[in-house]
């Protein structure tokens, strides 16, 4: 139970004001404490609230002004916060209300600095009175004597200080002090309340804004991707030409490998029939240049042979010519011995004869032996050429049968090499392949993502309306 008593003395009206502890004043006491505290449990403003409260107290003590500082950093302002009776005109405190609002208070300065540096409340009896209250002569002005200043105190630090006045001296007591002691609690909760609300509305901003980011971001993203996805596209668009055009020209050029690689095998066995035939006739013509050379070898022995035929010539015309002689002599003796010599002379005559045959014959023998030695030397020099011929065409084939052999060699090299190629063109179609069933997988993996990032999209939209709607309840509490 809570029993206050407001003691007024003045010069003017030595009346006392007390509050007697009966059951009418445990009623008003109970009815300001529920007054204020349904004013702080419902406040949804911060200066109405605290006004509310500083009628009621206003109400209860029968004081006829209340006013409110605020404090902002190490500073106290007025929070244009008052509660003024209506038995005091606006204009009689005028002087008095327009310097406490201008007023601002440093911590330790004044009445309302050194109650939020000490946190204590204060009661002066008189202002007017009272050195360092930096209104006193607006109050003496205005009528104004008894003061009192409470702290509102929350989490032990001074964040408002309450003040009202009397035109009257007052002295406050210690039941009275408790009592507005509460009364500056409940008015710690009012500034509580809004530090909460601003919290809150700070923490619901700030959760907006992160969340509206977030959802910017993903719409940002999403747009990326669709532009991403737009691109990719066009590149698979592209790239299903180009392999569209590899896949062609890989056809043509397998085609066409495959055909050299015909052409080559077909040649490979050409040539290797052809190093057969060479080496056939570097055979033929090793036999032919031997033949050659045994001819060659024949004829000169033949020319030698011929030689030792005309030497017998020359004897057996020597020996016409001998006997020719003798017979011609013999005639001569058969001439001299007469007709006894006369069978001899046929016998000389007959040697004579014989001789001019031989003679005859053996002219006849050298003309026959002259042409044909004329035709052995016509011949061997034949032979010789053809035996130069036969070494030279016996080289050539012996060139062609190695130069035939080294093609053959190049060609089966290149048919390997184009059967290799026909090989890498078929993996090249493969490959072809691959990669039209990778540009059909992109454009699958294209179209899915395409959906997503449409999901994502009304996901986004509809997680901001969720937010907005989050936020609006959380405002609303």
């Amino acid at each position: 139970m809570f029993a206050g008593f407001i003691r007024s003395v003045s010069p003017e009206n030595d009346r006392d004001f007390q509050r007697v502890p009966n059951g009418t004043a445990l009623v008003d006491i109970l009815r300001l404490l529920r007054r204020v505290s349904s004013v702080a449990d419902e406040a949804s403003a911060r200066n109405e609230a605290i006004a509310d409260i500083l009628r009621a107290v206003c109400e209860y003590c029968n004081w006829p002004v209340g006013h409110a500082y605020v404090r902002n950093g190490d500073q106290l302002s007025s929070a244009g916060i008052w509660s003024v009776s209506a038995s005091i005109s606006a204009s009689d405190i005028a002087d008095f209300r327009a310097q406490s609002e201008q007023t601002v208070f440093a911590l330790g300065q004044g009445l309302i600095g050194s109650v939020a540096a000490n946190g204590d409340a204060v009661c002066i009896p008189d202002v007017t009175q009272k050195d360092g209250f930096l209104r006193a002569s607006s109050a003496a002005r205005n009528g104004l004597r008894g003061c009192f200043a409470l702290p509102v105190k929350l989490a032990g630090r001074t964040e408002g200080v309450i003040e009202f006045f009397s035109p009257d001296v007052a002295q406050l007591d210690d039941e009275i002090l408790e009592l507005l002691g509460f009364v500056g609690g409940q008015v710690a909760r009012i500034f509580e309340r809004e530090q909460v609300l601003k919290s809150r509305e700070q923490l619901a901003s700030d959760f907006e804004s992160q969340v509206q980011g977030t959802v910017g971001m993903l719409g940002a993203a999403v747009s990326q991707m669709r532009s991403a996805l737009d691109i990719l596209g066009d590149s698979s668009d592209r790239t299903r030409v180009c392999s569209q055009g590899i896949d062609q020209a890989a056809e043509r050029a397998l085609s066409r490998i495959e055909n050299v690689a015909q052409q080559m095998e077909t040649l490979k066995d050409q040539l290797v029939l052809v190093g057969a035939d060479a080496a056939d006739t570097v055979r033929t013509t090793h036999e032919i240049g031997r033949q050659a050379r045994d001819m060659r070898d024949t004829f000169a022995s033949l020319k030698e042979r011929a030689a030792d035929a005309e030497k017998m010539l020359a004897s057996i015309s020597a020996i016409a010519a001998q006997t020719k002689m003798l017979g011609l002599n013999a005639s001569i003796e058969a001439a001299r011995v007469g007709e006894a010599g006369k069978g001899f002379a046929i016998v000389a005559k007959e040697v004579k004869a014989l001789a001019g045959q031989s003679a005859s014959a053996t002219d006849e023998i050298s003309r026959w032996m002259s042409a044909m030695l004329d035709a052995i030397a016509k011949a061997g020099g034949d032979i010789d050429q053809i035996a130069v011929a036969m070494d030279d065409l016996e080289a050539r084939s012996e060139t062609t049968a190695s130069q035939t052999e080294q093609q053959a060699g190049i060609c089966i090299s290149v048919a390997s090499d184009a059967s290799v190629a026909v090989g890498e063109a078929r993996s090249v179609g493969d490959s072809v392949v691959e990669i039209t069933n990778a540009i059909k997988h992109t454009d699958t993996v294209s179209s899915e993502l395409g959906d997503a990032a449409r999901n994502l999209e009304t996901q986004g939209a509809e997680l901001s309306a969720r937010v907005e709607g989050f936020v609006g309840k959380i405002l609303a509490l």
